[in-house]
């Protein structure tokens, strides 16, 4: 009976054993988190987040040539530093970024090659969807609708309705937003935003709703469903690296080598002078004739003209157009009598309610001559002085001298 014990306790201790491994492989599973708590914890870890480098692919339910693809590169610092780059795009040159300190936007076009120090792009708007994000959990008029525990951290689908349609979210109107968070990290991995037609405003007389968004050729199937359950946005998150160090210094412009500013104050600010003479028409013949009458074709001659002389210059506009000509000068010697624009209206022309927008006309200013001085003339032909690389120009020199 003494050599029993031995062999009976070895076999309690082994079974034993085999049941404490089993209850560490059988853990229940965590508790589905509520709206406040998925809330608490995701603003929690979000608020640890002092700066971040992402790439995002961005997709829509456009169709033809160009589906509305673009694959970005954002990095964000708080408070509000932010820097967005093109990386693939098929609607905008690779290249192009913009970035902010918070008070002011540049923004340069790799397509024209010129940057603007004064953009009114709101960077973060526009393409910071972890904002976006956060600002839906800090609302908390969302819903949970599905739960994915694949990956090493539970990921929550949410959906805030902005029905009928509403901006208050995105950029652009929009329905309804999801979003796949992770409560454990503060951060959005998939954003998906929603126009959907079955509901709509109550608007005014001869006003309607935005464009609907074409669905994806693909992804719907007739009696399975509908067009409101395909995104017309969906961002699809690739990399997401937080608090790297980013220095504030990351997010000064630096202008490209060989680009040149989108608008150019002298342009800009530009501001006719005053008239001295409108005592004579501007479409109507000087009495006393001009010394000379110039257009386009003139552009970078040198004349020279004595005092009292009149110089008188006629440029190519469409009227109904907002373009106009901008004529900056520089120097002394003449001074401006009149200017106007007026229209050259075809004997043929067929009247009709479009036909006008494209009648041409003529821009004329008239110079006198008024005293010994050099003027330089450097104009071009555009909306407000910017994107001007491929504007129309007038150049002149006009030297007035005294007569012996």
């Amino acid at each position: 009976m003494k050599r029993v014990l031995p062999a009976l306790s070895l076999l309690c201790l082994l079974l034993l054993l085999a049941a404490g491994a089993g209850c560490t492989t059988e853990a229940p599973p965590a508790a589905n988190l509520s709206v406040s708590e998925l809330a608490d914890q995701y603003l929690a870890k979000a608020g640890t987040i002092r700066d971040y480098r992402a790439e995002y692919v961005v997709t829509s339910g456009r169709t033809g040539d160009d589906p509305g693809y673009a694959r970005i590169m954002y990095d964000y610092k708080s408070p509000s530093f932010a820097r967005m780059e093109v990386l693939e795009s098929g609607s905008r040159l690779p290249g192009t970024f913009a970035t902010t300190n918070g008070t002011s936007t540049a923004w340069y076009n790799a397509d024209s090659g010129t940057f603007d120090l004064s953009s009114r792009t709101d960077i973060r708007r526009e393409y910071d969807y972890q904002s976006m994000v956060r600002q839906i959990v800090s609302d908390r008029g969302f819903s949970i609708i599905d739960r994915d525990r694949s990956d090493s951290r539970d990921r929550y689908l949410i959906e805030v309705v902005t029905a009928p349609w509403s901006d208050e979210y995105t950029p652009y109107i929009s329905s309804r937003v999801r979003a796949w968070v992770e409560p454990s990290t503060g951060l959005a991995w998939m954003i998906l935003t929603y126009y959907d037609p079955t509901t709509g405003p109550t608007l005014p007389p001869g006003m309607s709703t935005p464009t609907l968004t074409p669905a994806t050729p693909g992804a719907e199937s007739a009696g399975s469903i509908t067009r409101s359950d395909v995104p017309n946005r969906e961002v699809q998150y690739e990399s997401i690296e937080v608090n790297c160090g980013l220095a504030d210094s990351y997010f000064d412009f630096v202008a490209p080598e060989g680009s040149e500013p989108r608008c150019v104050p002298r342009y800009v600010n530009y501001v006719e002078p005053p008239r001295t003479d409108t005592s004579v028409p501007i479409t109507r013949p000087l009495p006393g004739g001009v010394r000379y009458s110039l257009n386009e074709s003139d552009s970078g001659r040198t004349i020279e003209m004595y005092p009292g002389e009149v110089l008188e210059i006629d440029l190519r506009v469409i009227p109904t157009l907002a373009y106009r000509w901008i004529m900056p000068t520089e120097g002394s010697g003449l001074e401006l009598m009149n200017a106007g624009t007026f229209s050259l209206m075809p004997d043929d022309i067929e009247v009709t309610p479009y036909s006008f927008k494209s009648i041409p006309g003529i821009y004329r200013m008239r110079f006198r001559a008024v005293g010994e001085g050099t003027t330089y003339f450097d104009g071009i032909f555009a909306l407000d002085g910017c994107d001007i690389r491929n504007a129309r120009r007038f150049n002149l020199t006009v030297c007035v001298e005294e007569r012996d």
